[in-house]
């Protein structure tokens, strides 16, 4: 079924760890997309006094958040201002280090490793046949549907576009030293139907795949793709001729024209001007080309990840996100955001969109591809040479947000728009809460209380209802106790002191 699977994936991929300072849990469940693109970082010793936790949400593919996963903790260890304790602006250079190497040759080498995708062309002919196989036997199921049944469909899958499977996760252990496969946990971002923010209110979205078009069959070709190349003004829109606007009568004739005559021209005007306006939705339907649509397919230029790290030194939380996952903190049970969800239409980020040669289309992608305006990767995104990375359409500078941390704060959640599309930051923190109280005197695990955020989220099937968009979800809850001793599993308060 398109970009979905027929019965959700709902194996989960759960740790549980910690030291002396925290507790922390983990979990990431498919759902009903094809494959899984998230990945996550665990790691409560950084160094000796700084721990770092992070959910990557990958879309067009899980090489770029996989990427992240591996190497962001040493690229941010690797900052001057890291070493100098300037946490805030090691993580915006580290997030605008790791963006820049992957256009280098040597990691797009290994995106295209991490990705599995074809390296000659009988492998992509097979590949294309494969795909031509399943549109074969999709074409032949509708064939066989009803009007109604054909109709419903249409209106589910309008504007998804079809992703390609990844491999799957496996397990991760907890002492954040692991392997690829063992240290993150990938998958796939899908469609989004809409985002709820902190308070509860609903923002509409577009209904497609996060990263757009990289494998869709029509290309809707841009004049420039944001000044793609070099120019400084980088106009992505092309002039549409306004031409005749239909049969009228002249200033010579109008005398001979009978009241009937100009009731036709008036309404063959309006007929062309209807149709005027069609052909100009064309153009700039046309006129549009998302990654991937050239034939040229490429790791980290048609792929990238949303990235939300946290950072807890002492007393300090240090949260940088780039794109829609979020960071959200319990204090005395009220949710605070620390992190901002990105998104094309806000003022912020559609000027920045604008000035580096892009658009917004009017279901929120920029170029139509793109629902998000901040991501590492998508380097399609990315090609006015006349401005500087944090310039471009889709931006890779994070936003930085920094709390001081006292005995009020409980817990930290790190969770992809997969949660935060279904649940508002409130209301994820009192799920949490009302988990968190001990029975018996026991305490759960912290990730069985994210595997049932996780179900809890699940849409019941691949309908097209916007509260329960088909994502992947990926979460990370962190308690912490900077001066007790602890034992496995058991919660305390996140800066309780």
């Amino acid at each position: 079924m398109g970009a979905y699977l027929s019965q959700p994936n709902t194996e989960k991929t759960t740790g549980n760890g910690g030291n002396k300072s925290m507790n922390f849990g983990f979990a990431a469940m498919q759902g009903w997309r094809v494959s899984m693109e998230d990945a996550h970082n665990c790691i409560p010793e950084l160094d000796d006094e700084t721990a770092m936790f992070a959910v990557y949400d990958g879309h067009g593919g899980e090489e770029v958040a996989l990427y992240c996963s591996k190497f962001l903790p040493d690229i941010i260890k690797e900052q001057k201002a890291y070493k100098d304790g300037k946490l805030q602006k090691a993580l915006e250079e580290a997030f605008l280090a790791i963006d820049a190497r992957i256009t280098t040759e040597e990691v797009i080498k290994e995106l295209v490793q991490i990705a599995g995708r074809p390296r000659d062309e009988t492998e992509k002919v097979a590949d294309e046949d494969d795909v031509d196989n399943e549109e074969a036997a999709l074409l032949h199921e509708e064939a066989t549907m009803t009007i109604e049944e054909l109709l419903s469909r249409f209106r589910q899958n309008q504007n998804k576009n079809a992703k390609k499977p990844c491999p799957g996760a496996s397990k991760e252990s907890v002492d954040g030293e692991k392997s690829y496969a063992e240290k993150t946990i990938n998958g796939e971002t899908g469609s989004r139907a809409s985002e709820t923010d902190s308070n509860g209110k609903e923002k509409a979205a577009g209904a497609g795949d996060a990263a757009g078009g990289s494998k869709m069959r029509a290309c809707r070709r841009a004049a420039a793709s944001g000044g793609s190349s070099g120019s400084s003004d980088g106009s992505a829109e092309k002039s549409v001729s306004t031409g005749d606007a239909g049969p009228s009568c002249s200033s010579s004739a109008a005398a001979d024209c009978s009241e009937e005559d100009a009731e036709n021209s008036s309404e063959n005007d309006e007929e062309d001007d209807t149709d005027e306006g069609e052909e100009e939705d064309t153009d700039e339907e046309e006129e549009m080309c998302l990654p991937g649509m050239d034939g040229k397919e490429e790791p980290g230029s048609d792929s990238g990840t949303t990235a939300v790290v946290a950072l807890i030194r002492g007393k300090q939380l240090i949260v940088a996100n780039a794109g829609d996952s979020r960071c959200v903190v319990s204090e005395k049970g009220k949710a605070v955001d620390m992190s901002y969800d990105h998104k094309p239409e806000d003022e912020l980020e559609l000027t920045r969109i604008k000035n580096a040669g892009g658009k917004v289309t009017m279901d929120g992608r920029v170029n139509g591809g793109l629902n998000l305006s901040r991501a590492i990767g998508d380097h399609f995104y990315k090609r006015n040479k006349a401005l500087p990375p944090e310039e471009q359409m889709i931006s890779s500078l994070p936003d930085v947000k920094v709390l001081t941390l006292n005995e009020d704060h409980e817990f930290m959640v790190v969770a992809c728009d997969g949660i935060w599309n279904v649940m508002s930051s409130q209301e994820v923190v009192d799920f949490v809460n009302e988990r968190l109280k001990t029975e018996a005197g026991k305490n759960r695990p912290l990730s069985a209380i994210i595997e049932e955020l996780l179900d809890h989220c699940l849409a019941p099937d691949t309908s097209g209802d916007a509260k329960n968009p088909k994502l992947n979800r990926s979460a990370v809850v962190e308690c912490a106790d900077y001066f007790q001793d602890t034992f496995p599993f058991e919660y305390r308060p996140l800066g309780k002191f």
